[in-house]
């Protein structure tokens, strides 16, 4: 943190001083959960006067590895959205003792998963990375044993003696793509990271692989100097030390985890948000939702768990055509509306071509000193990816610290009414919440998403 915060501050100072009142913020995902928040209390401790930090938006974020190890287990997910049944279930996870935390939980994350499995296969052939032939059956056997026993191992409390224990493994293993995929990609039939995208494919990665490795995009970003000329992974992979007690088995006792820096950053915020694809294979949002919860702010009036919502405007043909297959695929050529984009809670201090108008995009609370929770609805672990549309409301409202939708009733005036009272105030409420301020006037018929992209930013 303490080296992103000088590199900043160099930005803002020397390289383009012109834009050191701007309003500042951060935004990231999966494990820039740690990266954000140890950076907010880094700049807002040490570079307050330098760099003008006003909000945070993390999401799908590593947070606190107590309050996410149930949500993180994949066993506990596929259960949950109906590949597991109720008796196998019950099975393996209250009698055989099977735990199968998924990568982010189990090492940090798929790249530092790669780096253990390639260092392993290295130290039992004593042969470098590079050096290994893929076609060889030795090094095959060993790569997939090492993949087995790393990755699809069921803990080590499970009862392996217990043949119904081992029937009901595999036929999970069978049930879940391997346990959702876990880097199973010439097999997989389930996507890792989004439970309703397409699984198996990796062309959209290796397309931007080859994209960022171009001499010219190199030098675009000022990196033709840097160490490595691979991306994602350089040469030898990922190695690096985690010390927070989020996304890190390895944790030592004490640790910190970002439950510690929400509460010390979000009273020195406008906005701080925490949201989460509520289908999200990697990290399921029920973890990251008790994670906000025990931050310990106190929700505030009316800003109780509750729908938003945003324009589900028309997707260009171009746009349609162009796209892979993983990105946006709600977008429609016919416009819905307003949706519903997930729920949000809320603190003190802190592709079609015809639009189908006003949709549910998930839910939101508000607590006290300026932090929320929001799901986005249909969305798994990259959020802009999957629902590109809804991301773009979230990053306005964020952007202009405005709420995502309006209050609710407080509870003595939703206890008091009488039920014709009550339905007539919960029409009311919806017409609000799907009407400006909380979603914007629809777009004009047949801009793109690149055109309202450049708009926000112009």
């Amino acid at each position: 943190a303490s080296t992103a915060r000088a590199a900043l501050v160099d930005f803002f100072a020397n390289k383009f001083p012109e834009l050191a009142n701007n309003k500042f913020y951060i935004v990231g995902e999966s494990y820039a959960g740690v990266y954000i928040p140890t950076l907010a209390e880094e700049l807002l401790d040490n570079a307050a006067d330098a760099v003008n930090l006003r909000g945070v938006a993390v999401g799908d974020p590593c947070t606190d590895n107590d309050s996410q190890r149930d949500a993180m287990d994949v066993l506990w997910y596929g259960h949950k959205y109906g590949y597991v049944p109720d008796a196998e279930y019950d099975l393996l996870w209250n009698e055989c003792g099977a735990r199968y935390p998924n990568l982010m939980a189990r090492a940090g994350g798929p790249h530092l998963a790669a780096s253990e499995l390639r260092e392993r296969v290295e130290e039992e052939l004593g042969v470098k990375w590079s050096e290994l032939d893929a076609n060889d059956r030795e090094v095959r056997s060993t790569i997939a044993d090492a993949f087995r026993d790393r990755f699809l191992h069921p803990g080590e409390n499970f009862a392996f003696d217990a043949p119904e224990c081992k029937v009901a493994h595999r036929k999970f293993l069978l049930q879940t793509s391997k346990g959702f995929t876990q880097g199973w990609a010439e097999h997989a039939y389930i996507n890792d990271y989004d439970l309703y995208g397409p699984g198996g494919l990796t062309k959209e990665d290796d397309d931007m692989a080859a994209y960022l490795t171009r001499p010219d995009v190199r030098r675009a970003l000022h990196v033709e100097d840097a160490p490595t000329d691979r991306w994602p992974h350089p040469e030898g992979g990922f190695r690096y030390r985690k010390e927070y007690d989020a996304c890190n088995p390895n944790a030592e006792d004490g640790a910190l985890s970002m439950i510690d820096f929400y509460r010390s950053v979000a009273p020195r915020l406008d906005v701080t948000l925490v949201f989460n694809g509520d289908s999200d294979p990697c990290v399921s949002y029920e973890g990251t939702r008790t994670a906000v919860e025990r931050v310990g702010y106190k929700t505030l009036p009316g800003g109780s768990y509750r729908p938003w919502f945003y324009n589900h405007t028309a997707a260009d043909v171009k746009v349609l055509l162009e796209k892979p297959p993983k990105f946006g695929p709600d977008l429609q050529v016919a416009p819905t509306g307003t949706q519903m984009g997930g729920s949000v809670v809320d603190y003190e201090n802190g592709p079609s071509v015809a639009p189908t108008g006003a949709q549910m995009g998930g839910s939101v609370v508000d607590y006290e000193n300026g932090l929320s929770f929001l799901t986005v609805h249909g969305s798994g672990h990259m959020v802009p990816q999957f629902r590109p549309q809804a991301a773009l409301h979230m990053v306005r409202k964020v952007l202009g610290d405005e709420m995502f939708s309006p209050p609710l009733p407080e509870d003595g005036i939703l206890e008091s009414m009488s039920e014709r009272e009550f339905q007539k105030a919960m029409d009311e409420w919806t017409d609000a919440a799907r009407s400006p301020p909380y979603v914007g006037v629809e777009e004009e018929e047949g801009a793109t998403l690149m055109q309202r992209a450049e708009q926000l930013m112009a």
